[in-house]
């Protein structure tokens, strides 16, 4: 889902309040201009230091694997950067009919005592969390390309 319009109209209230709602906050992820690829959303294996440093938009899905209520995971001002290079993956994931399919890769191997819910360095997404983007319009930003509004539910709100 896309959230449109002016600034100030509560486009990221909106999803907040949804998650209080449903007794869990949603994870509000700042989109920030410099995201080029998934790295910055979704985190990287330092290989230096063999660590993997993860995001908060990574750890949001992966609490979502241990939870059956919906999840809303909020990416704001979503089209600060361009949406299609560091959220492709999930664009071509969530076109998949088989849910089973939903595989994220995380690392490009497993490790002893990788987390419970990746396997073979990948991770099943849920089907019960929610994406939900806010974009302003304004000159300062990206627009949103006919691929991205293709797979997603846009909503403008300008009052």
């Amino acid at each position: 889902m896309i959230l449109e319009g002016i600034s100030g109209t509560g486009k990221t209230s909106l999803p907040y309040a949804m998650g209080k709602f449903f007794g869990h906050d949603s994870h509000i992820i700042a989109v920030q201009p410099s995201w080029r690829d998934r790295a910055e959303m979704m985190g990287y294996l330092n290989e230096f230091t063999k660590k993997f440093n993860e995001t908060e938009f990574l750890e949001s899905i992966y609490e979502t694997t241990y939870r059956n209520d919906p999840n809303f995971v909020v990416l704001d001002e979503m089209n600060l950067a361009r949406v299609e290079y560091y959220f492709a993956e999930f664009l071509s994931l969530l076109e998949m009919p088989d849910t089973d399919q939903w595989l994220i890769d995380i690392v490009p191997d497993t490790q002893p005592g990788d987390p419970n819910h990746l396997v073979k360095g990948k991770m099943l997404l849920p089907q019960n969390v929610w994406f939900i983007g806010t974009a302003n319009k304004d000159d300062s930003t990206f627009t949103i390309t006919d691929k991205v509004y293709d797979r997603a539910t846009p909503i403008e709100n300008n009052t």
